[in-house]
């Protein structure tokens, strides 16, 4: 199928690696860092706490479901976050360099036949350290002319998707126009992100949790996984 993109910009973790780990738990590394972070305060809290005092205010509120997070356990909350912050890029970057996180099954073949057609990108809402990184280790950089995450301060939460802060610094950057870009991601809120900077997009999976989230625009294209991409782009 011949399409007229120029540069296709993809998120990280999900998309063309597989952060969720080898554990019956999916992202155990990450839970695990978490409760190395509280546990510094003597606080000790259940997955399910931690997805419901958390994770579920850090992604619907940002900076400031964190400090109200922090307003629970009376914690100051820019001392807080740049402990998790440090304690989860740690737990990330061992669980790279042991391989727990490893690259989905066919990315590094995808990736370099994209690179062949298109400019790529890196669209992540990881810490850009944990990309530099990933890149790195798993020899992807090669197949990238930018890449970037977000940094570890409260503020830069606002910069998540669905913002499309970080699709229009790329377009900007690599002097692109909208219609020339697509965003591959596994995400309905990085299909947002792009409805938002106003590209198209296509949806990588094709599980129950992403069914049950309720979109906001449709993608352009929906593939199974990153290998399938071949057939739309």
């Amino acid at each position: 199928m011949e399409t007229t993109y120029r540069v296709v910009l993809l998120d990280m973790d999900g998309t063309f690696l597989d952060s969720r780990g080898k554990g019956e738990r999916p992202n155990e590394w990450a839970y695990e860092a978490f409760r190395k972070s509280v546990g510094h305060y003597g606080i000790t809290l259940s997955i399910g706490e931690i997805n419901e005092l958390f994770l579920a205010p850090l992604r619907s509120e940002g900076a400031e479901g964190v400090r109200k997070f922090c307003k629970i356990f009376g914690l100051d909350s820019d001392e807080f976050w740049a402990r998790r912050e440090k304690d989860v890029i740690e737990s990330k970057i061992e669980a790279m360099r042991s391989g727990v996180i490893k690259p989905c099954k066919g990315s590094e073949q995808t990736l370099k036949y994209l690179s062949e057609k298109f400019l790529l990108a890196v669209v992540s809402d990881s810490q850009q350290v944990c990309v530099d990184y990933a890149l790195e280790h798993f020899n992807l950089k090669q197949h990238f002319t930018i890449w970037y995450g977000r940094k570890s301060d409260l503020e830069s939460l606002a910069k998540r998707k669905p913002s499309a802060f970080y699709i229009n610094r790329v377009l900007r950057e690599l002097n692109m126009r909208r219609e020339d870009a697509i965003l591959v991601d596994d995400s309905p809120v990085g299909i947002l992100a792009a409805k938002n900077a106003g590209i198209d997009s296509v949806l990588i999976g094709n599980s129950d949790e992403q069914r049950a989230e309720k979109y906001e625009g449709e993608p352009t294209f929906s593939v199974k996984n990153i290998g399938e991409l071949r057939m739309v782009l």
